[in-house]
């Protein structure tokens, strides 16, 4: 087993835990070592006839973080042959949100907390600076909410609603079930 204070994994049994601020160093070493785990599948595929992919656990409880960050373990996991299963353990929340998300089946504990809210974005500069900041701000955020309405129930006027009251939508694991953001309550 190896680790960090925000990434725990055991690489033998595909598991790997998240915790703490969603970004470059965290997001760095989940990916690196999810690649070495599908490459290996890759690999063993090739030489074995009736080669079974097992799943990869990410079991999440994040408050959130960069999305730049956090697009790198969606794509990923959305592009992974190999069956990506995520885990709330607490709470996902932001881009850990997100990051759930991608998970090819979805699952929650009991009392875990899932939040969904618009991005945030903090820059000072020349006003040309700015200008071009907003064009970026705006195509990650449409982005995102194309996203989470592809991977949920949820409409696009329930995301433009939540981005207009400017509001965190904070969601329990029976509404999850109901909005199709987890298969299962664990």
């Amino acid at each position: 087993m190896a680790g960090n204070e925000d990434v725990l994994l055991n690489i033998d049994e595909r598991l790997f835990y998240i915790s703490n601020d969603i970004d470059n160093e965290t997001m760095g070493k989940v990916c690196f070592n999810l690649l070495f785990l599908l490459q290996n599948d890759d690999a063993n595929e090739e030489k074995e006839k009736n080669f079974e992919r097992k799943p990869v656990k990410i079991y999440i409880n994040s408050y959130g973080g960069s999305v730049y960050d956090m697009w790198s373990l969606i794509d990923i996991m959305l592009n992974a042959k190999s069956p990506v299963h995520t885990y709330c353990t607490g709470y996902a929340m932001s881009a850990a949100f997100q990051i759930f998300l991608a998970g090819s089946k979805r699952f929650a504990t009991e009392h875990s907390v899932f939040m969904y809210h618009q991005m945030s974005w903090w820059r000072s500069g020349k006003y040309q600076d700015i200008v071009e900041d907003r064009e970026q701000m705006d195509y990650m955020q449409k982005a995102i909410e194309e996203y989470v309405t592809g991977r949920t129930k949820l409409t696009k006027e329930d995301i433009t609603d939540i981005r207009e009251k400017k509001k965190d939508f904070f969601i329990n694991p029976q509404d999850a079930l109901k909005w199709g953001i987890i298969d299962e309550i664990l």
